[in-house]
């Protein structure tokens, strides 16, 4: 059970990093920021916020995937799911920190294009 509950959390933590990053990528956009991150601003130039969201909640949910398939295969003592479910996870995590990251950079972005307080 440890397995299953740790893995809610990371990609639970994802999430919430993902919806952050579309947050502040969005206010940032409104405020007249320009994405610094290629592929995130080919993404909005041709489908806007909307395929933004949605890629990014796709992204959620194939890792979702990849993690809990994985568990599964664990518990069904499948050879080798020990370390594909350690590889996925730890994808997971350190996705979760470098968006972090991002959002954090994006929110002191945002900060100092509103200006001194």
């Amino acid at each position: 059970m440890h397995g299953f509950r740790s893995s809610l959390v990371w990609i639970s933590l994802l999430a919430a990093i993902e919806a952050m990053d579309i947050l502040t990528t969005d206010i940032g956009r409104a405020q007249g920021a320009v994405e610094s991150m290629p592929i995130s601003a080919a993404v909005m130039n041709e489908g806007g916020m909307a395929l933004f969201i949605f890629i990014k909640l796709a992204l959620v949910a194939a890792g979702a995937t990849a993690v809990l398939l994985a568990l599964l295969w664990v518990r069904k003592g499948r050879p080798g799911a020990g370390w594909v479910y350690v590889f996925t996870l730890s994808a997971i995590r350190v996705t979760t920190v470098a968006l972090a990251i991002v959002a954090l950079h994006n929110a002191v972005l945002l900060q100092s294009l509103s200006g001194p307080v």
